[in-house]
């Protein structure tokens, strides 16, 4: 099956009309998924979080860490890719940006705390064409041949974390995925002049996905002394299955693009499920409780297990190894702005489930973020306030060897959080 994915994603590159954002998001049914489903605050130290307790932003990796949410918190961002898409012939850049995510948390109690949001899970953004004679035609008939992707499957989640005893808390989370993607195929035989006739037939599959996931997560706190604690954390997302409607409509259409006529319908509409596997994630990390924080986490996922309505399988298992760390120079600094700001770094690398012509996709990137405090001065004892987020990543995608292409790219996360006493009970000293 992956063999003839990728004829259509190593298809002819050096006639490229246009690849589109995420060139290898035509080889999973699904889209590329988002691993990193972290807020900005983790992109900027490399996607960790599933360890780093803090309670200026909502944790979007492991539901454990809300229980320090001590006040309302609201966020949100946006991501934005800059890329340069190549292979062994040709290169091109293309760029694009959209929803990062939306996320409100809400102190319930002394030991609950809840979260509710809105993130992408996959995304399909690819487009492609090439040019050959038809096979066995004595007069070399030029055909042109094409492919089109486009779509998302969003995520509505709600998260619940709970104190369990001393620096100990659990999580649970709950969400919703849906999303309509479509993929676009044609031929059109060209004239002598090697032009496009004036309308093409096209074949159109739109796919409607929807179902429910859940996920679990463990936070464990232990000061090693009066200035530094230890945090260990950990987050498993349970395999999951989507299901799916799929149709395909044949349509005209002119070189402007224009719909000619009524699209024909070709067959019933099919239901069947998508197979998603589960995901684990580990991290441990220290911290002083105040102005910094570095770890480590590892995270894998068996795509293995994967399995789809056109029976796709053969996927390698991923992983990811990042580093990351936070400081802070003075968060309760008076005078001085640019010591309440925080900076932080971090590194990750990520083997993809992507695996063609016997070749693991690698994915590599250096990351930077910043967290600019906005409105007052900040009052003990918590010296946290809102905050614009900036998050960055210079990365590698995929290699240009064994005729596969790489993506050489910027990606950034821009947002804002809000710290809030809203319905929490005042109280006078």
């Amino acid at each position: 099956m992956l063999g003839g994915v990728l004829m259509l994603v190593c298809t002819q590159f050096s006639h490229a009309q246009n690849t589109g954002n995420l060139p290898y998001s035509q080889v999973l049914d699904v889209g590329e998924v988002n691993d990193n489903t972290g807020n900005v605050r983790n992109f900027g130290m490399g996607g960790i979080g599933v360890s780093t307790p803090n309670s200026f932003s909502v944790n979007l990796l492991n539901p454990a860490l809300l229980i320090y949410n001590n006040r309302v918190t609201f966020e949100m961002a946006v991501d934005g890719r800059l890329k340069n898409i190549s292979n062994a012939q040709k290169s091109q850049t293309v760029g694009t940006a959209g929803l990062g995510y939306l996320a409100l948390a809400l102190p319930i109690s002394k030991s609950w705390r809840s979260a509710v949001g809105l993130r992408p899970y996959s995304t399909v953004n690819y487009g492609s064409y090439s040019e050959s004679t038809v096979i066995n035609d004595p007069n070399n008939t030029k055909v042109q041949t094409g492919y089109e992707g486009e779509g998302n499957i969003s995520e509505v989640f709600f998260s619940n974390g709970f104190k369990i005893y001393k620096g100990l808390s659990v999580g649970l989370a709950g969400s919703y995925l849906f999303g309509v993607i479509d993929r676009n195929s044609y031929s059109v035989i060209l004239d002598e002049a090697g032009t496009t006739q004036p309308e093409r037939l096209i074949n159109n599959n739109q796919s409607n996905y929807s179902g429910l996931t859940f996920k679990g997560g463990l936070a464990y706190r232990q000061p090693l002394n009066k200035k530094v604690s230890m945090n260990l954390g950990g987050a498993y997302v349970l395999q999951h299955k989507l299901n799916v409607e799929s149709r395909v409509v044949q349509e005209r259409r002119d070189l402007n693009e224009q719909v000619l006529g009524d699209a024909t319908p070709v067959g019933d509409t099919l239901s069947s499920k998508v197979t998603l596997p589960g995901q684990m994630r580990l991290g441990l990390s220290f911290d002083n409780n105040q102005s910094w924080v570095a770890g480590v986490e590892f995270s894998s996922r068996k795509w293995s297990e994967y399995s789809s309505e056109t029976g796709q399988s053969g996927f390698a298992d991923s992983y990811k190894v990042a580093v990351g760390g936070e400081y802070t120079p003075d968060p309760s600094s008076l005078d001085n702005y640019l010591k309440r700001v925080s900076y932080r770094a971090g590194l990750s690398y990520t083997k993809t489930p992507v695996n063609l012509q016997n070749t693991q996709i690698n994915n590599t990137a250096v990351h930077a973020g910043f967290s600019f405090p906005i409105g007052s001065t900040p009052r003990p004892p918590e010296f946290n306030q809102s905050a614009i987020n900036i998050g960055l990543a210079f990365g590698k995608n995929g290699t240009t060897e064994n005729n596969l292409i790489r993506e050489n790219y910027l990606q950034f996360n821009v947002g804002i959080s809000l710290n809030s006493s809203w319905f929490i009970k005042q109280k006078i000293d």
